[in-house]
């Protein structure tokens, strides 16, 4: 598991971090001003609505943006995850894997001496008994 998090990894949270308040924040805006009991003429967040709309040429309320700039943070801050933990997955299998071949060249190692030490000892002499008659 990994304890601390990369300079790009953190700078990536915390941009769809923000990109997700933002659409937190239209999205407060257009429930407010859908709920307000003020004449459209009055409205200020009415208004402001109406010319984002006109500057944009595209039909979308407060609400409808905050909700794509919700998703849009969202969807970045998964693929950094998913990126990050996959990077995160590969270092421990490279470590993993050099522990076992450490492991496994030690194994050798004291296989190799015992059998260096097994074919330098003499074998022990038997014992002759003299043959009975």
């Amino acid at each position: 598991m990994k304890d601390k998090f990369s300079k790009k990894e953190l700078v990536g949270y915390i941009i769809s971090g923000i990109i997700a308040m933002f659409g937190l924040v239209l999205v407060i805006l257009g429930i407010v001003e859908r709920n307000m009991d003020v004449v459209p003429s009055k409205n200020f967040l009415y208004q402001a609505d109406q010319k984002v709309q006109t500057a944009l040429n595209i039909k979308l309320s407060f609400w409808e943006w905050g909700l794509i700039f919700m998703a849009l943070g969202v969807i970045i801050a998964v693929i950094i995850l998913c990126v990050c933990a996959k990077k995160a997955d590969r270092e421990v299998d490279r470590k993993l894997r050099r522990q076992a071949r450490a492991s496994s060249a030690i194994d050798i190692n004291s296989e190799v001496k015992a059998a260096v030490q097994i074919i330098e000892e003499p074998a022990p002499a038997e014992e002759v008994k003299p043959e009975e008659k």
